[in-house]
């Protein structure tokens, strides 16, 4: 039978301490309802050398109707070099051969340079370089290619834009305006039947699901800040925990936070490599990255503290949790008995970016909080005294929280004997 219900989402989730704190408000018959707090939208403008407000930005946003911008980057009033950049799709997939096409805007003959970035403002790729073009609309491409010729990650890339005439010299740069920005998710659904969470995204953002008990530990990362296209949003949850152990789908104090921020504008999304490269090795040592460019925000545009993490380092690390003094193993169980030591480590491929972190470490013992550490590190020992539990069978669940807001969970199921 399938259960579809509608979700609304609580503030964003900042660390352990307050994903504990997060409550749940119930509405009779129409789920579970949160609220996540937002951001301003962008300002339609393109960059030149003094980066420069849109009038008709400020108009909107007085007005109170200011809306997303599309993915044409319109032009200031005003004379400038650079007309505007319009990208055909959001999304594509380069390893079927499949490209992106763009059409830059110019509004008198320059020579210009166009680049691809990667999440992590590292350049991937220059379209063109210093090359002339006539004043109008000019086509150009992407094979969705990193500069030596390899099929990029899936991830979202964005475009910046550098023109010169005689004297005068433009910049578009999209992260200087756009990007990173906090926003309302207005509703998502649940439909364990098929194992879909819905919802829709008003623009491109990087997207953070995450699933567990309220007022106890968080189970489940669904998505760990990945790029998704504007519109409605399909992801897909098995209704499990990390460890496969538990079903949350009927827990009857299951939690959901979806949280995003926005991407720069001219952002799109490459599919279908996730496997063939990865992304501490898809660019050479020495990869330019983008400078800063004097970003134009609104002093009221909240700025994800996520949006300048790299890529690599923003994810949930993935933990290890043993138990070296064990009496055994039963039914798949740990069988404890008396002082216990738990071993809490990180895998081999999360201690290049975790390993010298601080770390909050929390135990919970079927879903309620039982001890923590504040500031501690991987690898951690923690002596769990069993003698101060009854006889029986138990879910053990550490969280391991970086003062970034990354995440690692594990879960064991042990049994205690006397």
């Amino acid at each position: 039978m399938c259960r579809s219900f509608t979700m609304k989402f609580p503030h964003y989730v900042r660390s352990l301490a307050l994903w504990e704190r997060v409550g749940v408000r119930e509405r009779s018959g129409a789920g579970r309802h949160f609220m996540i707090r937002g951001g301003t939208p962008r300002p339609m403008i393109v960059s030149g050398r003094v980066l420069r407000w849109s009038l008709s930005w400020f108009l909107l946003t007085w007005l109170g109707l200011a809306i997303a911008a599309p993915v044409v980057i319109l032009p200031e009033s005003e004379p400038s070099l650079i007309g505007g950049l319009t990208l055909a799709k959001t999304s594509f997939n380069p390893s079927r051969g499949e490209a992106l096409d763009l059409t830059l805007d110019l509004k008198q003959a320059a020579d210009v340079t166009v680049r691809v970035f990667d999440a992590d403002w590292r350049e991937v790729s220059t379209l063109v370089e210093k090359k002339a073009m006539p004043a109008g609309e000019s086509a150009l491409g992407w094979s969705g290619k990193n500069a030596q010729g390899e099929v990029v990650p899936d991830e979202a890339y964005f475009f910046t834009v550098e023109a010169e005439a005689g004297d005068l010299e433009e910049i578009y740069d999209p992260t200087a305006f756009s990007g990173g920005e906090e926003a309302d998710l207005t509703e998502a659904s649940l439909d364990p039947s098929v194992g879909a969470i819905r919802y829709r995204l008003p623009e491109m953002a990087r997207v953070n699901i995450r699933i567990g008990i309220s007022g106890g530990p968080l189970m489940r990362t669904v998505v760990d800040w990945e790029p998704r296209v504007a519109g409605a949003v399909t992801d897909y949850w098995d209704g499990k925990d990390l460890d496969g152990l538990i079903d949350l789908w009927e827990h009857p104090d299951r939690k959901m936070i979806i949280t995003y921020f926005t991407l720069p504008a001219s952002s799109v999304i490459t599919y279908g490599n996730d496997n063939a490269l990865d992304l501490d090795r898809v660019f050479e040592a020495d990869a330019r990255t983008k400078p800063e460019r004097n970003p134009q925000r609104a002093e009221s545009t909240k700025i994800s503290r996520h949006y300048r993490i790299p890529r690599a380092q923003d994810r949930a690390p993935t933990i290890k949790m043993g138990f070296p003094n064990q009496v055994g193993e039963e039914d798949g169980a740990v069988v404890l008995n008396g002082r216990s030591i738990v071993h809490v480590d990180l895998d081999e491929a999360s201690k290049p970016h975790f390993q010298s972190a601080k770390f909050e470490i929390v135990f919970y013992v079927d879903g309620r909080f039982y001890a923590e550490e504040e500031t501690g590190y991987a690898p951690y020992n923690w002596v769990w005294d069993t003698s101060q539990m009854d006889e029986g069978s138990y879910l053990l669940t550490v969280n391991v929280s970086s003062f970034k807001d990354q995440i690692g969970i594990k879960s064991a199921r042990v049994k205690i004997v006397r």
